[in-house]
């Protein structure tokens, strides 16, 4: 470090306008942060934590960076700031090396050199990921989960139909065959519904799946505490205990929108019991006239499938819900939140299956009801086009429940080790449906579920890039290819196609560590001298591919060497960790 001892004053102005020049510089550069504490707690011990993200994580944050977009993908685990300043992007891949590599071999010589070249100012950005077994890093790659909302339609339909012909059991059309089937199943389930019963008896207690108070609150569900529900009512003036014996209600409830005021108006409410049966179900009239004509014609298409509905007001609903519950029910719903805000209730006993199912390793990324059900019973709701059946998503919602109840308290959850995660990063490829073609294809249309594109394709789309791959691996992108014959070959074709790409992906191969650590200390050499041939706040991402295992590892870096700049203080050059103390 270096010091001047009792500076002049105006020596020590010109130092702290050097100093504060430099920390508005930093502040207007790029930086690499994650926002999940579950992702860095999964760091801290390889044997017990979780592993959360998969290839799709850094898929999504690599799209991210190619796009300089903070919000056309969502890395809801992290954060590039200010992306829009990205200069380059480059990947290296170092295939044959596996997380369980680096937990072992971490605090040897050779991997602190490599963990080196990704520390800034004593901060490593490093963490685990899910890979498949016995499939290349690059070949994983090569596809990414399709966006609900893509622009591509001619991409999209093609697609489709592939999809949905290997989604269905049925691969016929509808036609008059199909729709007589239909009504036949129709029959069938409210036959099935009337005669109804339980699977099997709960093989852990239904309490477990209750929420607690931390998971209300994180949750944003109606809580008194909160001014923003001050309004709302208290179903019932007292409560007991839940058991293992407390009844469970499932409630859904149908709302429209009021765009002027950006509220959800609810017009639509259904309750399933246990057995399936609907025990409640009735139309909502708005208290407001400005709402009767947007509720009205919802009514009439109500009233076409449920010709004896009831109408009742908001403050009548509460009043039969009050009669409904015990004082130990507990109340089911998926997202159910959202229902509780547009019914204004509170309920502290709540049962919600889009927290205890979840098929995508992410907390913040819930999958919808339609999603969960095509899942784990091969079926579809939600078919019609006209507005969702409230009774058919709250049996849906029972029916997960008692599906989950009649296995484990894992079952269906990826943070509790009860969803087979190689399928999830294969799209679901194996999954099947019990429904024909056209349904199938309507069901993709609208969630693109399972569907994947070309990862490299929308990489291709915005920037010049390239690979750089040896011959022993024959898989091909999309992306412009350059073979080389060795490590040595691939970095030095990488060093002349820097100046010219914005986008670079990298591939070295390393034998098992324990016979040829050598191998390793070379290539960090390379990535060093990469490092310093990449221009100013551009973002360098290792990867350790994890092949022989479920498990890599990646790590992150932006380069920032403009604050080893030195201070410029009166005409002359200082250090730039120059420090002044008064001894006097």
């Amino acid at each position: 470090m270096n010091i001047i001892e009792n500076p002049s004053p105006e020596f020590e102005r010109q130092f702290i306008l050097a100093i504060n020049a430099r920390r508005k510089l930093k502040g207007n550069k790029p930086k690499f942060v994650i926002t999940s504490n579950q992702v860095l707690s999964s760091n801290d011990d390889y044997k017990k934590n979780q592993v959360l993200l998969t290839v799709k994580s850094i898929q999504t944050l690599l799209l991210s960076c190619n796009d300089k977009s903070p919000r056309g993908y969502d890395a809801s685990w992290c954060k590039v700031l200010r992306v829009q300043k990205l200069q380059q992007i480059l990947v290296i891949v170092l295939n044959g090396v596996t997380d369980e590599n680096y937990n072992q071999l971490k605090d040897t010589e050779h991997f602190q050199r490599w963990k080196k070249l990704f520390t800034s100012e004593n901060i490593c950005h490093t963490f685990r990921f899910h890979t498949q077994n016995n499939i290349s890093l690059l070949e994983q790659f090569s596809k990414i989960a399709a966006k609900p909302r893509s622009n591509n339609q001619s991409q999209d339909h093609s697609l489709l139909k592939t999809k949905a012909e290997q989604l269905s059991k049925r691969k016929r059309s509808l036609n008059d065959d199909d729709d007589v089937d239909d009504e036949n199943n129709n029959k069938k389930n409210e036959t099935s519904i009337q005669t109804f019963q339980r699977p099997c008896d709960d093989q852990f207690s239904r309490v477990d799946l209750v929420l607690n108070l931390k998971q209300l609150i994180s949750g944003n569900y109606p809580c008194p505490m909160y001014n923003q529900f001050k309004n709302f009512k208290q179903i019932k003036s007292s409560y007991k205990p839940i058991t293992s014996t407390s009844r469970i209600f499932a409630l859904d409830v149908e709302t429209f929108s009021d765009m002027i005021n950006n509220r959800q108006i609810p017009y639509w409410i259904s309750m399933v019991d246990e057995k399936l049966n609907c025990i409640y179900q009735t139309l909502i009239k708005p208290n407001e006239n400005q709402y009767m004509k947007d509720y009205q014609q919802r009514r009439e298409q109500v009233i076409r499938s449920v010709p004896d509905i009831t109408e009742r007001t908001l403050s009548e609903v509460h009043e039969d819900l009050g009669n409904l519950f015990d004082d130990d029910l507990i109340l089911a719903g998926h997202s159910i939140e959202n229902d509780l805000k547009y019914l204004q209730i509170y309920y502290p006993y709540i049962i919600d299956t889009s927290i205890i199912f979840n098929v995508s390793g992410s907390r913040i990324e819930k999958a919808s009801l339609q999603k969960l059900y095509a899942i784990f019973f091969g079926r579809l709701i939600q078919k019609t086009r006209l507005e969702h059946d409230p009774t058919e998503d709250a049996r849906a919602t029972m029916e997960l429940i008692q599906l989950k109840l009649c296995k484990n308290i894992e079952f269906g959850d990826w943070f509790l080790g009860g969803v087979d995660q190689l399928k999830v990063l294969g799209n679901f490829d194996s999954l099947e449906l019990n429904e024909n073609f056209e349904q199938c294809k309507t069901f993709l249309a609208q969630t693109k579920f399972g569907l994947q594109e070309d990862f490299f394709k929308k990489i291709k789309q915005q920037n010049k890039a390239l690979i750089i791959e040896q011959t022993v691996n024959k898989v091909r992108t999309s992306l412009p290819t350059t073979e080389v014959d060795s490590n040595r070959q691939a970095f030095k074709t990488c060093m002349k196609q820097i100046p010219t790409n914005e986008f670079l992906w990298l591939q070295f191969y390393c034998s098992s560590l324990n016979d040829d650590e050598q191998s390793l200390v070379k290539i960090s050499k390379y990535i060093k001298k990469l490092y310093r041939s990449l221009r100013e706040d551009s973002i360098i991402i290792g990867v350790l591919s994890g092949q022989q295992e479920h498990f890599g590892r990646c790590f992150i870096r932006i380069k920032d060497e403009e604050k080893y700049i030195p201070l410029i203080i009166d005409g002359k050059e200082y250090p730039h960790d120059l420090k002044l103390i008064k001894t006097k």
